[in-house]
C-alpha cells in the first residue's frame, strides 16, 4: 500500500492527538466498547514503549511485535495495529514510505486443544456452589457457555428479556454482539433450567440487571469471570478459561453432528475460515 503524502498541519501531531482521533472514528463506526477498549489498550501500550513510534512507524512496529512470541498474542497485536496504520495512511498522517507490516503476516497458532470429555464437563459444573447466588449464576454461565459457545463479553451483557424459556433460546442482541450482528442461540433443557433457577432466585429490584450479574446486580468483569473458570477448573484438575469454553462448545457441536455453517451461525463467526480453525483444530481429536 503506498504512503498518502502528509498533510502540512499534521506533521507536528504527536500519539496524543492521533489516537484519540482514532478512537473517535471506530466510535463512530460503531465499534462494540469491548472491542474499543482493546484498540485503546493496544495502541497505549505500543506507543508507551515506542513514543516516537509515528517517527519511525516500521522500525517500531516491528520492533513490538518481535517482543511477542505467542501466535495468538502476536495475531491481535498485528490485527489491531495494522487497522490503526491503515486508517493513518487513509487520512494522510502517516509519515513513513512503507507500510509498517509490509512482508509480516500473521502467524499460525499453535493451537492447544481444549478438550472437555463428558465426564470432564461433569466434573466442571459441579463445582460451583449453588445453595449461594453467585454458584448458582457461575453453573447457569457454565451451562450457557458450553451449550452455546458464546463468547464472554457477550453472556455477561444479557438481560432477562434476551431469554425465553418458552422458545428455548436466547437472544445476543446486536449492541451485544461482538461482531455487531444479532443472533439467536438454540439451548439445551440444563441450560434453561439454570437460568430459570438464576432469575427466580434474584431480588425483585434486580429486574433490569444483567441474567449474570455481581452480588452487587451490577454488570461481572470479563476478568472475574475469566478468573472463577480458571479456578474451577483448578479444583477439578482442568487448565481452562472462559474463552476456552468456547473452545469446548465448538466441539461438542462438531461431535454431535452439526455442519460447519450451524457451527458458524451459533459461534458468531463473521467468515467461513473463522469456523474452518475450529474444524481443522477439533479434527484430530475426533478422529481419537
Amino acid at each position: 500500500m503506498c504512503a498518502v503524502p502528509i498533510r502540512k498541519e499534521y506533521r507536528t501531531l504527536q500519539p496524543s492527538d492521533i489516537v484519540p482521533l482514532f478512537m473517535l472514528f471506530k466510535r463512530a463506526a460503531g465499534l462494540a466498547p469491548s472491542t474499543l477498549e482493546d484498540y485503546k489498550t493496544t495502541l497505549g501500550h505500543f506507543f508507551s514503549q515506542h513514543p516516537d513510534g509515528l517517527d519511525f512507524p516500521r522500525e517500531r512496529t516491528m520492533e513490538y511485535l518481535s517482543g511477542y512470541e505467542n501466535p495468538c498474542s502476536y495475531n491481535v497485536k498485528y490485527a489491531y495495529l495494522k487497522v490503526f496504520w491503515d486508517w493513518t495512511i487513509v487520512e494522510g498522517y502517516y509519515r513513513g514510505d512503507r507500510h509498517p507490516l509490509d512482508g509480516l503476516k500473521k502467524r499460525r497458532p499453535r493451537g492447544r486443544i481444549v478438550q472437555l470429555s463428558e465426564d470432564e464437563v461433569k466434573r466442571l459444573l459441579k463445582q460451583p456452589d449453588k445453595r449461594m447466588y453467585a454458584g448458582a449464576r457461575d453453573f447457569a454461565l457454565l451451562c450457557l457457555s458450553i451449550d452455546t459457545g458464546i463468547r464472554p463479553g457477550e453472556a455477561l451483557q444479557l438481560l432477562p428479556e434476551d431469554f425465553s424459556a418458552e422458545k428455548k433460546e436466547i437472544h445476543v442482541r446486536a449492541e451485544v454482539s461482538k461482531t455487531r450482528t444479532p443472533r439467536i442461540l438454540p439451548l439445551a433443557d440444563e441450560t434453561i433450567g439454570a437460568i430459570r433457577k438464576l432469575l427466580q432466585s434474584r431480588p425483585r429490584e434486580w429486574e433490569s440487571a444483567p441474567i449474570f450479574a455481581n452480588n452487587e446486580g451490577g454488570t461481572l468483569a470479563v476478568s472475574t469471570w475469566t478468573n472463577r473458570v480458571k479456578t474451577y477448573g483448578e479444583e477439578c484438575g482442568l487448565r481452562i478459561t472462559s474463552y476456552s469454553l468456547r473452545h469446548v462448545a465448538a466441539l461438542l457441536l462438531l461431535r454431535r453432528g452439526a455442519d460447519a455453517f450451524t457451527v458458524q451461525r451459533i459461534m458468531g463467526h463473521t467468515t467461513m475460515q473463522m469456523t474452518r480453525n475450529y474444524v481443522n483444530l477439533t479434527s484430530v481429536v475426533l478422529l481419537l
